[in-house]
C-alpha cells in the first residue's frame, strides 16, 4: 500500500520494519563473525582480517534490505518483509557474494593501508600525502559500493555492466555523492567515537547497537540521496512498466509498451531492451 511521504519521514514511520531488515543482514555478520572468531581462537589466528570475512557469506542478505528501503524510502510503498526478502536473496545471491568479497577487498585494503601509511607518515611525510591520495581512491570505491546494491536488485544489467555504471556515475553525480558521503562519514563517526568513549557494559551494548543499526542506515542514507540521480541516468523504477504475470509474457508484453525506452520494468527489475 503506498503513502505519500519522504524518506526522511519514512525513515520513522517505517522504522520497525526497516529495523527488522537491518537485523536480517547484521544476525548472520554477526553470527558469521562470531564463527570465524572462535576459528581464529583456536587457531591462534585471531585478527580482525579473518573477522571480516564474515562479511562475504552475509552479503546476499545485503539484496533484501537494499529493495526493503528501496521501496520505502524511495517507491513510499510499504513491503511485505519476509517474502521480499525471500524472492530478492535467491534471484541476486551469487552477484552478492561477488559483492561481499569486493566489500570485503576495499575494507581490508583500507585497513592494512592506514596502518602502514600511518605509521611511516611519523617518519616521512612524503607517506603522508600518500595515504592522502590512497583514502581519496577509497572513498571513490565507497561512493561505488553505494550504487551497487542498489543497481543489482533493480536493474537486470550484467555485473560488469554494474560497476562500470557505478563508476560512471561517481563522477556523473558528484554532489550527490559528496552529500551522502558526508552523512556516511558522520555515521561513522558516531559509531567510531561511541566504541572509543564507552568501557565494560556499555561498550557491548555500544557495539551491539552499532551492529543493529548501522548497516541498515548506512543503506538507508546512501539509498536515499543518490536513487533520484541514479534514475535520471539508468532508468526509473518508481514509475515503471509493469507486468504482472510470467517472465516471458512479462518481456514480450512490457517490450511493447515501452515506447522507445531502453528499459522496462519486469517483475521488480529493469530488463534492457535490445535494439
Amino acid at each position: 500500500m503506498k503513502k505519500k511521504g519522504c524518506a526522511f519521514l519514512n525513515f520513522f514511520r517505517y522504522f520497525p520494519k526497516l529495523f527488522a531488515a537491518g537485523l536480517m543482514f547484521s544476525v548472520p555478520f554477526a553470527v558469521f563473525t562470531a564463527i570465524l572468531a572462535l576459528i581464529g581462537y583456536l587457531t591462534g589466528f585471531n585478527n580482525i582480517i579473518l573477522w571480516g570475512l564474515s562479511v562475504i557469506p552475509a552479503s546476499p542478505m545485503l539484496a533484501g534490505l537494499a529493495m526493503t528501503v528501496r521501496k520505502i524510502a524511495i517507491e513510499n510503498t510499504d513491503v511485505e518483509l519476509i517474502p521480499t526478502f525471500r524472492e530478492v536473496v535467491k534471484e541476486n545471491f551469487k552477484a552478492f557474494l561477488l559483492h561481499g568479497v569486493v566489500i570485503y577487498l576495499i575494507c581490508a585494503c583500507t585497513f592494512f593501508s592506514v596502518l602502514y601509511y600511518g605509521s611511516m607518515a611519523a617518519v616521512n611525510a612524503m607517506y603522508a600525502s600518500t595515504l592522502t591520495m590512497y583514502m581519496l581512491f577509497t572513498a571513490v570505491l565507497v561512493v561505488v559500493m553505494f550504487y551497487v546494491p542498489i543497481m543489482t536488485v533493480t536493474y537486470e544489467l550484467r555485473l560488469r555492466d554494474i560497476y562500470k555504471n557505478a563508476f560512471l556515475l561517481v563522477i556523473g553525480k558528484i554532489l550527490r555523492n559528496l552529500i551522502a558521503l558526508v552523512f556516511i562519514t558522520l555515521l561513522s563517526a558516531v559509531a567510531f567515537f561511541g566504541i572509543v568513549l564507552t568501557n565494560g557494559v556499555w561498550l557491548w551494548i555500544t557495539v551491539a547497537l552499532i551492529v543493529a543499526l548501522y548497516p541498515m542506515m548506512f543503506v538507508y542514507i546512501s539509498i536515499s540521496v543518490i536513487s533520484k540521480g541514479m534514475q535520471e541516468s539508468v532508468g526509473s523504477f518508481v514509475n515503471p512498466v509493469k507486468a504482472e504475470v510470467d517472465d516471458s509474457k512479462a518481456v514480450a508484453e512490457a517490450v511493447s509498451s515501452a515506447e522507445g525506452s531502453d528499459y522496462v520494468f519486469v517483475n521488480g527489475k529493469m530488463i534492457k531492451v535490445e535494439k
